[in-house]
């Protein structure tokens, strides 16, 4: 490129005797046609085929074949795929007319089960079809939701009609809304002591995998609880406490709460939920893997009304998860926004070669040293990393810098998470605890800087940007420890319409062994390997000075025995 920009300023001559040949392929009366002798003029845009090195010509034997186009084979591939995994569905597609501009609403989505309920377009068809209270449409436009995604679009109905549902969109579709409206529409009033209608205890219980994903949901509640007597409780150490008493209990209409928090209390006899009628769970791909299991079935135990409706949302819902929740659900009908496991197409996604885990730095620092669009997440892999990178910003005078792990106090966390939303933290380096479902409506990039666990885990994380019809920019580090694992987070990429190398889509398919180690590269606590060193080789020099000085107390008390008050004698003071 530098010898390009010399050779326009100082004026490059072009031969063209010596490079006949050449010149003619840009000369529309001397194209001649090879075998012929025809002079052929060429149609206005079109590429002579000496020049169409890519071989994109119309015609003849350059002509280049859709089917052998890896990127082309990789999407219909995955297409086929998710039609088969759909197959008998019934496909429900938006109409042009009268649908929102947000490119969400005009996302694919397909609906399997059965009688499943008419889609609506509007909020207000809501209270036409299912006279819902009005003052909840009010909450709503005051709270400026306009029109309703597509997951929205059908989920509520089939929500309001008292049905179970297993929804996967993706993120930054408004799910959190999709089983909000239809829970505060369905419970119809607060619950009040009086009231043998509502029965006693707690009506609704939404399930979430992190404090920080509770507390926002436990916002949303509040918005949409406005100007009405709602008793919402983000279930905690204090709020356990409160609820220990069962006349406060029977004045609770919903509970958001982490499962562990929930088994503890339901374990402890201080919580009883045989009146729950709605059960959420949210992100559930992660409230259905080993770690959470139990305790979900165990809470799923513990609702013992008789029509409990069962829902679960997620933007990723893997064969094993969706299988172990419609097992949990009677009748459910399965919702897909988008093709499954696959980012909002307004994300642009790219893939970053650095050599080795300490070659991050230096990129990430280069990356930050360039305009940018604050703030921006930056996802490691374990708790000392992030501390460890965040801390390393800082020292190389990168701005407002913070940091978020389950390492932290929760008074640490709700402090780092209000800098976040307040807009003083420019660089929020995090782990997983922010993958999943924290909605930042202003982040406009995303930084992998280790490679995602799993694709599940590469779907959640970018999705913290392009939310709500915004466009994002999500960037993720490889190296060559993660090269067996890269083709698979490559064919989300290109799924979701970002483009991908070419020799990249080439690599063989990780065999299902290879996948499970897939996020299991063990990697350095610290993130710059000389200060790492550094601190090594300090540590071990202060070790041997501290062994050193107990091997001379220890001479000195051989040499001369203490005193009666258990000090040296003066003789050991003496020869020290």
């Amino acid at each position: 490129m530098e010898a390009f920009h010399l050779l326009s300023r100082g004026g490059a001559l072009f031969d063209k005797k010596r490079f006949k040949k050449d010149v003619q392929l840009f000369d529309k009366s001397k194209n001649q046609d090879k075998g012929k002798g025809i002079a052929k003029p060429a149609t206005d845009g079109e590429l002579p085929r000496e020049l169409d090195f890519f071989k994109y010509a119309q015609g003849g034997s350059t002509k280049r074949k859709t089917e052998s186009d890896p990127q082309t084979t990789i999407k219909k591939a995955r297409l086929e795929e998710d039609m088969e995994a759909d197959e008998g569905t019934e496909d429900i597609k938006a109409a042009e007319d009268g649908e929102p501009s947000s490119s969400m609403s005009r996302q694919r989505v397909t609906a399997k089960g059965n009688s499943v309920p008419a889609a609506v377009e509007s909020f207000e068809e809501l209270m036409e079809r299912y006279n819902i209270p009005g003052k909840l449409l009010q909450n709503l436009e005051a709270s400026g939701y306009g029109q309703p995604t597509g997951i929205q679009a059908h989920g509520v109905p089939i929500l309001l009609e008292h049905r179970d549902l297993a929804a996967i969109s993706p993120t930054g579709t408004g799910k959190t809304l999709s089983y909000l409206l239809p829970v505060f529409a369905s419970l119809g009033a607060p619950s009040s002591s009086s009231d043998s209608e509502h029965g006693q205890g707690v009506r609704a219980l939404v399930l979430a995998p992190t404090r920080e994903l509770a507390h926002q949901i436990h916002n949303e509640c509040l918005k949409l609880a406005q100007g009405r007597k709602w008793r919402i409780v983000l279930f905690s150490k204090a709020t356990a406490a409160t609820l220990a008493d069962k006349n406060a209990q029977d004045k609770v209409d919903i509970v958001i709460s982490t499962p562990l928090r929930m088994v503890a209390a339901l374990q402890s006899g201080n919580l009883k939920l045989s009146n729950v009628r709605h059960l959420v769970l949210d992100e559930a791909d992660r409230m259905l893997d080993p770690e959470f299991l139990e305790q979900i079935r165990e809470i799923i135990a513990a609702c013992s009304y008789p029509r409990v409706q069962k829902a679960v949302f997620s933007a990723t819902l893997p064969a094993n998860a969706e299988r172990i929740a419609m097992d949990m659900m009677t009748n459910p009908i399965r919702v897909v926004v988008g093709l499954k496991d696959t980012p909002l197409p307004l994300i642009a996604q790219s893939l970053t070669y650095v050599h080795d885990d300490s070659s991050k730095l230096p990129t990430l620092l280069q990356y930050l040293a360039q305009p940018y669009n604050p703030p921006v997440l930056v996802f490691v892999s374990t708790q000392p990393r992030a501390s460890s990178l965040a801390e390393e910003l800082v020292l190389n005078d990168i701005q407002n810098v913070d940091c978020l792990h389950a390492g932290m106090s929760k008074k640490e966390r709700e402090d780092a998470v209000s800098r976040m939303r307040k807009g003083e933290s420019w660089v929020m380096v995090t782990t997983e605890v922010m993958a999943r479902g924290m909605d930042f409506k202003g982040v406009r990039e995303v930084i992998n800087y280790d490679f995602p666990q799993s694709v599940q885990s590469y779907v959640h994380r970018i999705g913290r940007t392009g939310r709500a019809g915004r466009e994002g920019k999500a960037v993720t580090y490889f190296t060559d420890e993660d090269a067996p694992f890269l083709k698979t987070i490559a064919n989300v990429i290109l799924q979701s319409g970002s483009t991908v190398p070419e020799w990249i889509l080439k690599l063989p398919k990780p065999s299902k062994m290879k996948r499970r180690e897939m996020g299991k590269v063990k990697r350095a606590d610290a993130v710059n390997s000389a200060r790492r060193i550094g601190r090594q080789e300090a540590i071990k020099k202060r070790c041997m000075v501290k062994a050193s000085k107990r091997r001379k107390e220890r001479v000195i008390q051989i040499a001369h025995p203490q005193r009666g008050d258990g000090k040296p004698s003066e003789a050991a003071e003496n020869a020290e």
